[in-house]
């Protein structure tokens, strides 16, 4: 009975993290450059399943030590594993606006702010009163030497990333960067990112540029309905468990084991 008071508690707490989740995914449909996120989460057993069969040598090999893996603490129930980004790319709308610029490819622009280099696919820039593309906050859009200057908004972008002042006159490159594994990221604000334990490489996958477009969020509103749907009921469902087992051991304290 404990252990199913439990098991019916984790699982409203997962649930209540997941519903977190999806709406926050809704709140930012409109949101440019949003990568809508997915909680990932794994139960006592499973997690069990798949290291029951590991032996010191493959503990040793994984841990690069001698001592055999530890299960952790993992218990009976569900628990979050991780939250997983969905960095695959949105539909491209057409703004029509210099400033606004959109990725063809898997590159991320960067961005120069207070707390180090962030990485982003947000392309809602602007220009500041100094001349140069910044992001809605404030920082600066970094090309291959450092900040861009354009002098106003009638600037030029080629699809390679050239840029171009009203001039003509070549003005920076657009600095865009890759990571082999994207799940290193971790999310700064809505949009940005930051690199944990990844170096950022130079983009080579020929990524093009479009000028005049933004990166719609990958949200599809349809989808997390349904899984905000399906969130509200595993959790009604669980907060119905939690009420039965409490009731269920009411009964054993007050009239199972009442002396006679």
């Amino acid at each position: 009975m404990t252990r199913g008071t439990y098991i019916a508690g984790t699982g409203m707490l997962l649930q209540r993290r997941a519903m977190e989740v999806v709406t926050n995914n809704i709140t930012n449909a409109d949101t440019s450059g949003y990568k809508k996120e997915i909680l990932v989460a794994h139960t006592f057993d499973a997690e069990l399943l798949r290291r029951v069969n590991d032996n010191a040598e493959t503990a040793a090999v994984k841990l690069n030590g001698n001592n055999p893996p530890r299960v952790g603490p993992l218990n009976y129930g569900t628990q979050i594993d991780r939250l997983y980004v969905d960095h695959s790319s949105g539909s491209f709308e057409e703004t029509g606006r210099a400033t606004d610029i959109a990725i063809q490819g898997n590159a991320f622009f960067t961005l120069d702010t207070p707390n180090g280099e962030r990485y982003t696919r947000a392309g809602a820039f602007l220009v500041d009163r100094d001349g140069y593309i910044i992001d809605a906050e404030g920082n600066y859009l970094l090309g291959d030497y450092g900040e861009i200057y354009v002098g106003n908004t009638d600037f030029t972008i080629t699809s390679e990333g050239e840029i171009y002042d009203s001039d003509g006159a070549f003005a920076d490159t657009l600095r865009l960067v890759t990571f082999e594994d994207t799940q290193t990221l971790r999310k700064q604000g809505g949009t940005d990112f930051y690199a944990t334990s990844e170096e950022p490489i130079e983009d080579k996958n020929g990524s093009k540029i479009h000028q005049g477009y933004l990166e719609n969020a990958n949200v599809d509103i349809g989808r997390e309905m349904v899984n905000m749907i399906t969130v509200y009921r595993t959790y009604e469902t669980n907060q119905k468990m939690l009420t039965m087992n409490d009731e269920i051991t009411g009964k054993a304290v007050n009239d199972i084991g009442r002396l006679r």
